[in-house]
């Protein structure tokens, strides 16, 4: 579990983040940050910010001294930080991975880390004893490696370490927000990942603008997002693609590819009754061999040779990849449901989803 002793970078009331802003932006800033005082107080009470860099460099040095690194280590680090204006327009990512390159220096599990980093990964964990245990060291190694998880799709393994940390013992809060409500919006946690999103476009100073950019959008998506069976279907197959890419065919993607198969029923059931009430309100009594209109719009309504409810078997899939989860007629019956509910491209959805299920049983 992450650790949540105080430190002195707790959420900053907004006081010292605008003395903060005016110094590091410079004297032709200080009239525009004194005009958003009052809109600021009335968002929140207490607003999350970037550490200080130079705070951020006293706590370091403290920590590699208590390591016991040696001398030409510490004069190494000192000269990564020895720049107060470069480093006072840094953003919160670029100060991370300013921190973790100097754990680097001296400490060899942030060593590893930052090699698999910049490898195709895996990035394994890191066991926080003894002086690791520390928050400094230990909530930024953590915020770095479930960021490159986020980065590289795995978002189930992301997750649980994003939500142990909170804002205020990062040095990165703008991007634990934004990875976060990334990897609920994309494990389907809608409103997680609204609370997220508003934690850090509302609550939150220094957001670069790409971020920012991109959380509105998402908030945007997410707000609109139809909770229809279709919409379900296609976020879960997206889901599962992502999965199957990256090689996991255990039993989360197993409970996926199940929730699929329950939503297609209930569509199709959905649809063989809404068939059945279409075909039943032609009305009227009459032969029907005496009425081949009658006939023709029945056989249009209703998919021929449907029998029962439609129920889709779960049946192993085939190497063609093909609908292996469905029987030949429930296939046609889905087939049939996308077209009239969903555009054309769906079902090229459906077929690449289905095909790399068949070659993950291969």
């Amino acid at each position: 579990m992450t650790s949540q002793h105080p430190c002195r970078w707790r959420a900053v009331s907004l006081t010292p983040v605008i003395a903060y802003l005016i110094f590091s932006a410079g004297p032709a800033a200080a009239q525009d940050v004194s005009g958003q005082i009052g809109a600021q107080q009335d968002a929140a009470r207490v607003t999350f910010a970037k550490m200080p860099a130079d705070q951020v460099r006293t706590e370091l040095l403290q920590w590699l001294a208590t390591s016991g690194a040696e001398q030409p280590i510490l004069e190494r680090v000192i000269a990564l930080w020895a720049d107060d204006a470069a480093l006072a327009v840094l953003s919160g990512e670029q100060v991370l991975d300013l921190v973790v390159t100097s754990f680097a220096e001296t400490d060899s599990a942030a060593q590893r880390l930052l090699q698999e980093s910049n490898g195709a990964g895996p990035v394994e964990g890191v066991i926080f004893d003894g002086i690791r245990a520390t928050p400094l060291f230990q909530n930024q190694l953590q915020l770095f490696r479930a960021r490159w998880l986020t980065q590289h799709r795995y978002y189930d393994e992301a997750l649980p370490l994003l939500s142990e940390l909170l804002p205020e013992n990062v040095v990165d809060p703008a991007g634990l927000l934004f990875y976060r409500a990334v990897c609920q919006s994309q494990l389907l946690q809608q409103q997680q990942a609204l609370d997220s999103l508003s934690l850090l476009l509302n609550n939150t100073l220094d957001v670069p603008a790409r971020l920012r950019i991109v959380a509105e959008v998402m908030r945007q998506e997410l707000a609109g997002q139809s909770e229809d069976g279709m919409n379900q279907i296609s976020l879960l197959m997206k889901d599962v693609e992502r999965r199957l890419d990256l090689g996991r065919s255990g039993e989360n993607t197993q409970k996926q590819e199940d929730a699929i198969i329950a939503e297609l029923d209930k569509l199709l059931e959905e649809m063989d009754k809404k068939n059945k009430q279409q075909g039943g309100s032609g009305g009227g009594g009459g032969d029907s061999s005496q009425n081949p209109s009658g006939s023709q719009g029945a056989d249009r309504s209703q998919i021929k040779g449907s029998t029962g409810k439609g129920d889709a078997d779960h049946k192993e899939l085939e190497e063609g990849g093909k609908w292996g989860l469905l029987n030949a007629r429930a296939e046609a019956k889905a087939r049939e449901l996308i077209r009239q509910k969903f555009p054309s491209n769906f079902l090229d959805q459906i077929g690449r989803y289905t095909k790399k299920l068949a070659e993950q049983k291969k």
